[in-house]
């Protein structure tokens, strides 16, 4: 049953699981230790006011899934490093959504899922206070998106539920409303890195 488990959950990683064999839990436990490391460091100077999100490279190396070329952004934006070695091959990418408010349990945003899609991410994961949550590419999943209409798409939802403050609760309905759009897996858990499938095409 591990070898079984192992196979599937490299699957996912390399792009290579159908939409219909999706693990119901995805196991990232042994990267979860380094993410809750980036998430802390994140705020680490939330008490002065002063967050800043840090993403990394998700690659298959050495089989295994690993957090690699991590930096650090500002506090509304950070933008990956791509750079890969011969030995690696490209996962997909990871980023903390710390807020100065202490808010917490914000998952990704029209422009994550944008760029999760156009960047030919199999996975995207970002980590936000107790919550990850992640993005698994499918067979049914488009290559190109038009990231304007998705961040319009994204505002009349957020007009729709009258949320001018991103609360957990509606970001939720609106990742779950893309990922049915473009047939993405949805994830969502917590820092033990054990996330449980909430949406699949």
């Amino acid at each position: 049953m591990a070898k079984r488990g192992n196979a599937l959950f490299k699957s996912v990683c390399l792009g290579k699981c159908k939409s219909r064999d999706l693990p119901k839990r995805l196991n990232l436990t042994g990267i979860a230790p380094e993410m809750n490391r980036l998430w802390d460091a994140s705020v680490r100077e939330l008490a002065s006011g002063v967050v800043r999100e840090h993403a990394a490279l998700l690659v298959w190396e050495r089989e295994r899934l690993r957090l690699t070329n991590i930096v650090e952004g500002a506090d509304d934006e950070v933008v990956p490093e791509y750079e890969l070695t011969s030995e690696q091959h490209f996962v997909g990418t990871f980023h903390t959504y710390p807020y100065v408010t202490g808010k917490m349990g914000i998952a990704f945003s029209g422009m994550d899922i944008a760029s999760a899609i156009a960047d030919g991410e199999n996975l995207s994961i970002v980590h936000s206070g107790n919550q990850i949550a992640a993005l698994v590419r499918t067979e049914f999943t488009p290559k190109i998106v038009d990231e304007k209409a998705i961040l319009k798409h994204e505002d009349e939802l957020l007009w729709f539920h009258r949320d001018t403050i991103l609360t957990p609760q509606t970001i939720l309905k609106i990742n779950l409303i893309f990922c049915k759009q473009y047939n993405l897996g949805y994830y969502l858990g917590n820092i033990t890195g054990q996330l449980r499938l909430r949406f699949q095409p």
